[in-house]
Order: structure tokens, then sequence, then C-alpha cells
């Protein structure tokens, strides 16, 4: 394997894993801000009994939107999946990632765009029967954490689509102009590699490499060191089937 092979090898898993690793993290923020919107108090009830002092109950988030607590441990259970699936498997936990967090979304939703429900506030916290709910306070925070968490998962959701799409296009077969491309490619890099190994073992015999002509031109009058003359020459070798990298090629003996 040559050097130019073996730093492609080692650049290119790092550059494809990059995607993931940045949908581990928005997912990884979805579930904790689900965590904490579920940990926070989404309304408090204020009710009376008759018999006894006002009381203020406080409907926690986990009761007023049950799946919150599920949900981010599904979403910190599913980065393992993200990291290990690929394909048409990677496609189906995006689905999910972002059906998760549009369910999610709904109670808080409801609870910026509908206003106080005092009945379901009541049935959330287990209020016994015997208490008169007289209002209901509700809290706009723990809801908007829920939206910011919903928007990390359909983020996520997009990134991990686009990871499958690309796999999907890449795993293809190549066009004949592409592997034409690709193994010019890699002909010019290893002539530029023999080229700077034969120059090297020229200084070190304390040689001149001479290479296309005199030091001082070539055939066409120009510097046998001209970038742009080399290149060129190559390209009309390569057009006219003469592999201008093998060394039993007659113009180099």
């Amino acid at each position: 394997m040559t050097s130019a092979e073996h730093e492609a090898s080692q650049t290119t898993p790092k550059s494809s894993r990059r995607p993931q690793m940045i949908a581990a993290i928005l997912m990884l923020a979805t579930a904790a801000a689900f965590w904490g919107a579920s940990r926070l108090t989404w309304a408090i009830v204020s009710a009376e009994d008759g018999l006894s002092p006002q009381r203020a109950f406080d409907v926690k988030g986990a009761d007023w939107s049950p799946w919150l607590t599920p949900l981010a441990l599904v979403y910190l259970a599913g980065i393992a999946a993200v990291l290990s699936v690929r394909g048409w498997g990677l496609r189906l936990v995006a689905l999910l990632v972002a059906a998760g967090g549009v369910l999610a979304a709904f109670p808080a939703i409801s609870l910026i765009a509908g206003g106080t429900d005092s009945e379901y506030a009541a049935d959330a916290g287990d209020i016994p029967d015997r208490y008169v709910v007289l209002y209901t306070d509700t809290q706009w925070l723990p809801a908007a954490l829920v939206l910011l968490g919903t928007v990390c998962a359909v983020a996520a959701a997009v990134v991990l689509l686009r990871v499958a799409k690309g796999a999907t296009m890449s795993s293809k077969y190549k066009t004949p102009a592409a592997r034409r491309e690709e193994l010019e490619t890699e002909i010019f890099a290893d002539y530029e590699r023999r080229k700077k190994a034969a120059a090297a073992d020229a200084t070190k015999a304390g040689d001149t490499p001479v290479a296309g002509g005199a030091a001082t031109g070539g055939k066409d009058g120009r510097s046998a060191d001209d970038p742009d003359a080399n290149e060129r020459m190559m390209w009309d070798a390569l057009d006219t089937g003469i592999d201008p990298t093998d060394p039993s090629d007659p113009d180099d003996r």
C-alpha cells in the first residue's frame, strides 16, 4: 500500500463517521432536554376541599407528559444504534428518531397554544376528587425545553438520512469516466513519487538528475522541471495509450 492510499484509508473513516457523531450529539441533547423537562414543574394547581386551607399542587413534566422519561432513555440507547447500523437500518432509525421528537412536542404545543387546562392538570397531578380546582398556573419554560429537544431530534434524523443516502450512492458502481479519472490520478501520484525517489537517489550518488532533455530545456524549449510541461506530456502519453510511469517505456531508456 502506498503512502497516499494509507493516508486515504485513515482519513476516510474519520470523515465518514463525523456526521454520525454529530447525530449522536444531537440525540444526546434531545435526551437531556426531555429528561430535564420531565423533572421541571409544568403547572401549579391551587385547590381546596372546604375542610382545610387552600393547597397548591405541583404537576411535574413526568406527570403532564408521561412519555418524556422513556423517550429520553430510548434516545440514549439509540446512540449505539446510530453508530453501528448502515443503509436501510440507519434510515429506519432516523425515522424513529424524528417520530419520537414529534410525539414529545404535542403536549408542549398544547400547553403553549391552548393555555391553561385545569381539568387535565388536576388529572395529571393526581389531585384527590374532594378538592375543587380554583385556578391553574402553567409554566412555559419546560414546554420550550421540550420543543428544543424536538428540534434536535429532527436535525439528528436529517443528518442520519443524509448519511444513509450517501452510503447508498457510494455503494453503487462507478461509471467508466469516474474509474478512468481515479486511475489517472493514481498514475500521476505514483509518477511523482517515483520521480522524487529517483532524484533523492541521484542526489545521494552525487549525480545530477536529467529528465526529458537538457537541464535548461526540454523538447519544446521549456524547462524539464516545469510542472505544466510535465503534466501536458503525461496527458499526451495517456491519450496515446502509453503509461508514462512504466520504466520499460522506450522513451525512458
